[in-house]
């Protein structure tokens, strides 16, 4: 899809005076799961229920790949039952039966780092639901 396709869904966004998700983090969103834009390495910052969240937003289908990568060291049967779901859809979608669409409620990061207080933890990736975040930022918090 071209970045001339994300213009329109961008605009509704902007306009929309009803939805519970901030208008620019959505386009962000929506800009990381274009090909065509050059949204790749953007880092926010997200406040979510007293913690900070902060990592490099990521489209669906790079987090879920991460998310399988990560299952290698589990058990062998459920890495193949989600690994055997997404090859279904990503078939379907490729014969043209069925379209494989992004779920518009998520956000997803890589190289994450969620700080609650003083206590840091850094994890691998993350996905959370838009609606969630009360306030966020383009970058990282300085390091004291």
């Amino acid at each position: 899809m071209s970045w001339r396709n994300a213009v329109q869904p961008a605009l509704r966004m902007l306009l929309q005076q009803d939805t519970h998700v901030d208008p620019y983090l959505e386009i962000l969103r929506l800009g990381v799961e274009h090909e065509d834009i050059e949204a790749r390495d953007v880092v926010v910052t997200l406040a979510l229920d007293g913690a900070l969240v902060t990592g490099v937003v990521i489209s669906t289908a790079d987090w879920e790949w991460l998310h399988l990568r990560q299952l290698e060291g589990y058990h062998d049967t459920l890495r193949k039952v989600l690994r055997d779901a997404a090859g279904h859809l990503d078939a379907a979608a490729v014969k043209g039966r069925l379209r494989r669409q992004v779920d518009p409620r998520f956000l997803h990061l890589r190289d994450v780092t969620h700080t609650v207080g003083r206590t840091t933890h850094t994890l691998p990736t993350w996905r959370g639901p838009i609606t969630a975040v009360s306030g966020w930022s383009l970058g990282e918090p300085a390091k004291e």
